[in-house]
């Protein structure tokens, strides 16, 4: 026998050897390769604490299941009931040719084409006398600034003004507001801090602010400045349109609307907000179905259309005021914290808060809701069902969470 031949048979034997031991169980069970576990991934949300442990990786079975034969059902199952809508709900989203904003369909179409204007106008004593093309807007936003006054952002799409104003300068809510209505905003200038935040948003690519458009505004010389400032909204759309801007608004603003009242709503025949200069009333008027406002005492006159200012929704949303860093008037801060008088007020509209709507001699209780900055904000009640609006203009009235609004029988 040759050694190579004789080596070859030597080790044919010790292989089948070493197989019959191995099948008896006598060889030690392979080592399984370790798997890489997964690092966390990093989230700019803490993770709050909790009583529970945290799951360990469950090991990978070494073996498949046989899987088993899934028995055929014994008779037709019954269909879950399908939720239904109101009928009489007016639902801006599944019409087009329907207002988001008012629930109202225009005699002209074309105006829902055109993107909102969002108009800053002042409401000091003197501005008051002076104001114009309020009863011209569909929405209309009054909030807190500083020294306890209070400014208007009005929201134009449905209806022209050839006069609004006195338009003042922006508040840091106007960063929240526009982006609601996908709206151009429209005011006159701004301390630099709050002129940053609005040119770094979402929107900060149409914002038409009269101290770079001068053009697009003119000045009632019959008055002084800063109150004397106007613009006629046709002017500003045709602007809109030139810088191309001019698009079909996508808000996330959410409203629904129906010409009846809901049967869950409370008498209300005014109700009345406390603002520290030029308190607010609303009357509720049976003979014209609208709300008619008064401030300071008087009856509020727009000068547009030398009628008083109606509207066909009062509603109050209640949010967290916080006076900010940021001073809108002189150089040094007056007062530290929510004591500083010209501090500028953030006002958080996100997440939700307390909200009524008043409408139809009748006042609707629940909240208003926007749980991320994109979406929607809406008015729901207790069982998170959509509060139906009024068709017709709308006033919200923004007040901090401990103003108590009183409202009357």
């Amino acid at each position: 026998m040759k050694p190579k031949f004789a080596t070859s048979i030597f080790l044919l034997i010790g292989l089948v050897l070493l197989a019959s031991l191995s099948a008896c169980g006598g060889g030690p069970e392979p080592t399984p390769t370790p798997t890489r576990t997964p690092l966390p991934v990093a989230t700019d949300t803490p993770v709050p604490p909790t009583d529970t442990p945290v799951p360990t990786d469950t090991p990978t079975p070494d073996f498949t299941p046989t899987p088993t034969n899934t028995p055929e059902p014994t008779g037709t199952p019954t269909p879950s009931p399908t939720p239904t809508l109101d009928p009489n709900l007016i639902i801006p989203a599944n019409d087009p040719g329907i207002s988001p904003l008012t629930g109202e369909r225009p005699s002209d179409p074309s105006v829902l084409q055109r993107r909102p204007l969002a108009i800053k106008i002042a409401n000091d004593e003197l501005a008051h006398e002076r104001q114009a093309g309020l009863n011209q807007a569909d929405v209309v936003v009054e909030s807190r600034v500083e020294f306890s006054y209070t400014r208007l952002t009005s929201l134009f799409q449905s209806q022209n003004a050839s006069r609004v104003g006195p338009i003042r300068s922006a508040r840091l809510i106007d960063v929240e507001l526009p982006v609601l209505f996908d709206a151009v905003l429209a005011f006159s200038g701004g301390v630099q801090p709050v002129r940053e935040l609005l040119y770094d948003s979402s929107f900060g690519d149409h914002i038409l602010e009269q101290a770079l458009n001068g053009q697009s505004y003119f000045r009632d010389s019959t008055w002084s400045p800063p109150n004397n400032l106007f613009a006629d909204t046709a002017v500003l759309w045709n602007t809109v349109t030139h810088r191309g801007w001019n698009k079909v608004p996508e808000g996330t603003i959410s409203q629904v609307f129906s010409q009846a009242p809901p049967a869950s709503g409370s008498p209300a025949t005014a109700l009345s907000i406390p603002y520290p200069v030029l308190a607010v009333r609303w009357q509720y008027d049976p003979g014209s179905g609208r709300w008619l406002r008064s401030a300071g005492g008087q009856p509020h006159i727009d000068l547009g259309d030398n009628k008083q200012v109606s509207a066909a929704n009062v509603i109050t949303l209640a949010a967290n005021h916080v006076k900010t860093l940021i001073v809108e008037h002189g150089e040094e801060r007056r007062g530290e914290g929510q004591d500083c008088i010209n501090c500028s007020v953030q006002i958080q509209l996100w997440g939700e808060g307390p909200a009524q709507i008043f409408r139809d001699g009748q006042v609707f209780t629940g909240k208003w809701i926007r749980p991320e900055g994109d979406a929607p904000f809406r008015f729901v009640d207790g069982n998170g069902q959509d509060i139906p609006l009024k068709p017709g203009n709308s006033w919200w009235q923004v007040v901090p969470l401990e103003m108590q609004v009183r409202v009357e029988q």
